[in-house]
């Protein structure tokens, strides 16, 4: 009896032992696969898929908005590793494209490095481009830009959009592109501030102007031209120029009636209206915001440029009249 006893009490203990050893294994096995399932992408998100992370989000608002893109399960594990894996490195704010279904690790790897997953392009705004023809260029070179959106940011910001070369994520977002051409204006005018002050000019005159000499000087004759235009304001003559029409009917200097140069209802008709158009017209290079900027004399009152591409000068109309015959006839 006692042997047998001696049996069932070891049949039991193994038994105990047994059933430890398979829960445990359950539990490992459970626990493996729930943390599998919690660190993959939900199998119902759509790729590619793009998030953008703001200047300024906490930590709970960013995995709030991956999960609510459907790109993470879990916010506990994935806040969990951001702040006890990455320390005091902060999340690089920035637009991400995921174009295949990430794990936790690695979102959590690439918002902490700005690994944006999305390829940079170069694009060049040319020099005296207006607000309009900048849309354009940018709705032609990324997907997803929106052109009505960058329109709305930059009402009455003609001529403060720095032209220039600039790199931008394929997904950028208008007011990216607002921000940065802005900063890049205050960069340039910057180095501009002593020419400022000794002119006695406002900013925004100085900005007008040189958006006028940007269309109507080539690059060797802006000061000159600049120089024309201010002497033409000093003595109360208008500026009578065709690029302001250019600007505002929306048609070529050549294709400009009589009927426009009388249009007193056009604010831009230089030839009615004494003075600087309300607004710019274009947004200039630094070296026609140069020539703006800088005051200096000359004896000339009049310009043209002929049909050679050159410009050509005169201290009266009948000069005027006479470089007419000669460089336009």
């Amino acid at each position: 009896m006692e042997q047998l006893q001696t049996c069932i009490t070891k049949g039991k203990e193994w038994l105990t032992r047994d059933r430890l050893f398979v829960l445990a294994v359950v539990g490992a096995i459970c626990v493996s696969g729930y943390w599998i399932w919690a660190t993959s992408a939900p199998s119902s998100l759509v790729i590619p898929a793009s998030i953008e992370i703001e200047q300024g989000d906490s930590v709970k608002q960013i995995t709030q908005k991956f999960k609510d893109a459907g790109i993470i399960r879990s916010r506990t594990i994935t806040n969990s590793m951001i702040i006890l894996g990455e320390g005091d490195r902060r999340v690089v704010s920035g637009t991400y494209l995921f174009e295949t279904r990430p794990s936790v690790f690695e979102v959590v790897r690439r918002i902490t490095l700005g690994d944006f997953g999305i390829e940079t392009k170069s694009v060049r705004i040319p020099e005296g481009a207006t607000i309009k023809q900048i849309g354009e260029l940018f709705e032609q070179e990324f997907r997803y830009f929106d052109k009505n959106a960058f329109y709305q940011l930059t009402e009455g910001k003609e001529g403060y959009l720095f032209p220039d070369t600039y790199l931008f994520l394929e997904t950028v977002k208008a007011y990216e592109v607002v921000n940065m051409l802005e900063d890049t204006f205050s960069e340039k005018i910057t180095e501009l501030l002593p020419l400022l002050k000794e002119s006695n000019r406002s900013l925004e005159e100085v900005v007008i102007m040189a958006s006028i000499v940007e269309k109507e000087a080539t690059a060797e004759a802006r000061q000159e031209v600049a120089d024309i235009l201010w002497k033409r304001l000093e003595i109360d003559m208008p500026l009578q120029v065709d690029a302001t029409f250019v600007y505002s009917v929306g048609r070529g200097t050549f294709d400009i009636t009589k009927d426009d140069l009388r249009d007193e209802s056009n604010l831009y008709n230089t030839y009615t209206h004494p003075g600087l158009p309300p607004t710019a017209i274009s947004n200039p290079s630094f070296e026609s915001l140069k020539a703006a900027a800088t005051k200096q004399d000359t004896e000339d009152l009049f310009f043209l440029t002929g049909h050679d591409g050159e410009m050509y000068y005169a201290e009266t109309f009948e000069g005027h009249k006479k470089n007419r015959q000669r460089h336009l006839n």
